[in-house]
């Protein structure tokens, strides 16, 4: 009976730990989408500064 119950535990352990992981990888991607959304949308909302268009470039 004892070596059943490790065995079950140490499957419950490999199936934490392959969980963990891969949960960790999915949060890493959604974080790393989310900050490409967010500047991607802050960017865009900017106007071109007067140091992005120098005003030699403008008087043309």
């Amino acid at each position: 009976m004892n070596g059943y119950l490790q065995v079950m535990w140490a499957e419950v352990v490999r199936e934490r730990s392959a969980f963990n992981s891969l949960q960790r990888v999915i949060i890493t991607a959604f974080a790393i989408l989310g900050m490409i959304a967010f500047f991607n949308g802050a960017f865009r909302s900017v106007k071109p500064s007067a140091a992005a268009n120098p005003p030699a470039a403008q008087q043309r």
